[in-house]
């Protein structure tokens, strides 16, 4: 069967610029796709490359795919392009094919159902806010700390801070995204051992130190991010939290699949994808809380300004482009 390709750039201007230990992100490039088959079902798909420097390779590779394709062609032989074209065409592919069938609604609107991304200078006034928030009065709240941004006393007086302070329903997650070694990631592992509180250090080490992280699982739960993007095997392998990026997967059905299957320890996770690729968070966010695991998933809604791109119609997007 026929299948005619198109493509639309985007830029989007985050309307809360996100900090981490490495980088701050403001804005955010990519390309929309389209898949319509000789029947006019079509397919969107979300190319959303985390890193800067792979956005030449993504416009170049995209602009090789022809206008129209053999459907069996294009299956076979993305394996040779980037990671995240590969994850928008087996998206696109999914919904062609009523892999994925998408509900119109997903309920993650409300604060407490999404985890909330914060960094060291703003924590605390977020944990503030929310604490006068009447309307969260006996719901659970869940911070997605990103640290490494500060310097280490200071951050780690926040956290004495924190936890001198917090009820049991305010749940963190502290995010290094690989920043510590391996003497300062056990300092904390001690100070948050058997704590309440935490639900995950995330990538506390670097991608590469897979020794490291395995040996500071059995003191305490970890999650891992960038070592499963360098090292997709790891999915298979890692028996703890797996903080899980479907944009940045070379086939996230398999992902589906396992939730699906109920496999636990699998959160899903935003890499700051426009409406196109929320529809895939929501969809796999909504399974993975039926799973054994259920947590609330990181789709960082309040960093994202509401705009046509963040539609839940995603024809609506593909117009306004």
């Amino acid at each position: 069967m026929k299948i005619n390709f198109s493509k639309k750039p985007y830029l989007l201007n985050l309307s809360k610029k996100v900090i981490n230990s490495k980088i701050k992100i403001l804005n955010k490039k990519g390309w929309i796709i389209q898949l319509k088959n000789e029947k006019n079902v079509i397919g969107y798909g979300e190319v959303s490359p985390l890193k800067s420097e792979h956005l030449a390779l993504c416009e170049n590779q995209l602009d090789k795919i022809p206008k129209q394709i053999n459907e069996k062609i294009i299956t076979n032989e993305i394996c040779r392009l980037h990671p995240c074209i590969q994850s928008a065409v087996n998206i696109a592919l999914g919904e062609i094919r009523s892999i994925l069938k998408y509900q119109n609604n997903y309920d993650f609107d409300d604060i407490h159902k999404t985890a909330i991304l914060v960094d060291s200078n703003n924590i605390l006034d977020e944990l503030n806010n929310l604490k006068n928030d009447k309307t969260l009065v006996n719901k659970e709240i869940t911070l997605k700390w990103k640290v490494g941004t500060l310097e280490s006393e200071s951050e780690e007086k926040i956290l004495e801070k924190i936890l001198s302070e917090i009820n049991n329903k305010v749940k963190l997650r502290i995010d290094a995204n690989g920043s510590w070694d391996r003497n300062y990631a056990n300092r904390w592992a001690e100070i948050l051992r058997d704590n309440i509180n935490l639900d995950w250090l995330e990538q506390p080490l670097a991608e590469d130190d897979l020794e490291g992280l395995k040996e500071l699982e059995k003191k305490i739960p970890v999650a891992l991010d960038e070592s499963i993007i360098k090292y997709p095997d790891l999915t298979k392998e890692w028996k703890g939290w797996q903080i899980r990026r479907p944009s940045q997967e070379i086939n996230p059905l398999i992902l589906l699949k396992e939730l699906q299957e109920k496999k636990g320890l699998r959160i899903i996770s935003t890499s700051f994808e426009t409406g196109i690729g929320m529809r895939v968070l929501n969809h796999f966010s909504s399974i993975q809380q039926t799973g054994p695991t259920p947590k609330v998933p990181g789709l960082a809604l309040r960093n994202f300004p509401k705009t046509i791109l963040f539609s839940k119609n995603p024809n609506d997007i593909w117009k306004f482009l």
